[in-house]
């Protein structure tokens, strides 16, 4: 309760409400004790501990305790994102993409929403680390991500997943409106001119799509299958000439 308040509100606020609780409480206890308990009135002195110690007291173990607990939550929350993450790119890594793909996978058998799913590669990437090196190589998957991230949905997710391989879910998409995103997509990544210092480099993606409905999917284990038929339509876009958006035959 603690932790979202001070999320909600901020330190400071909190602070001052634990104080004036603080005080109301040590005053109410004072009045049992002096006129309920002893059957006296509460002298002056016993009104000025009562809100002077909680005054003084409370806030500065609250800005303390409230500090400590909110670098605590801000580190797990970093912690998270560093093992969710891919370092190079900013995308997501294999590992959350892949607990995604369970979630989408399971909601699509239990009420059959339509996802799909985009597997894509760098065209000739070991020729440009070949020819320009591995910093020119890392710059192109980093300028490549950057521009799927710009056009992602807050439902989709963008994972890389491999060296040069890169992952898209996109929840509650069936197969038409996929392919019109892809398609998009692979035009812009091919419009990239990439500063090097040497020269100007352009990309572009081979892309393989696979969308669900209501499949015949049966457990968890058919994520793989899943992935293994997005994979055999990305091979068939490196086949048929790469730069290219295909589907499952």
């Amino acid at each position: 309760m603690i932790k979202t308040c001070l999320k909600r509100f901020g330190l400071w606020p909190v602070v001052v409400a634990v104080t004036v609780i603080s005080i109301a409480i040590s005053l109410l206890l004072a009045i049992i004790v002096h006129v309920f308990v002893l059957g006296v009135e509460m002298p002056a002195s016993a009104w000025a501990l009562s809100i002077g110690c909680p005054l003084l007291i409370a806030p500065t173990m609250s800005v303390g305790s409230f500090s400590l607990l909110l670098k605590l939550d801000l580190a797990h929350e970093q912690l998270r994102i560093i093992s969710d993450t891919d370092y190079l790119t900013g995308a997501y890594n294999r590992r959350y993409f892949m607990s995604r793909l369970t979630e989408e996978v399971e909601r699509c058998l239990r009420a059959g929403r339509p996802f799909s799913v985009a597997l894509m590669d760098v065209d000739n990437f070991k020729s440009v680390n070949d020819t320009h090196g591995h910093s020119a190589g890392d710059e192109v998957l980093r300028c490549m991500a950057q521009t799927c991230m710009a056009q992602l949905r807050h439902i989709d997710t963008f994972a890389r997943v491999g060296g040069e391989e890169f992952a898209v879910l996109l929840p509650n998409t069936d197969g038409e409106q996929a392919m019109q995103w892809v398609e998009r997509l692979r035009e812009q990544i091919a419009q990239l001119q990439i500063e090097l210092p040497a020269a100007n480099l352009g990309v572009t993606v081979s892309i393989g799509l696979v969308s669900a409905g209501r499949p015949p999917l049966v457990g968890v284990s058919e994520i793989n299958a899943v992935l293994r038929v997005a994979d055999e339509a990305l091979y068939r876009a490196k086949r048929e000439g790469k730069n290219r958006v295909a589907v499952p035959a």
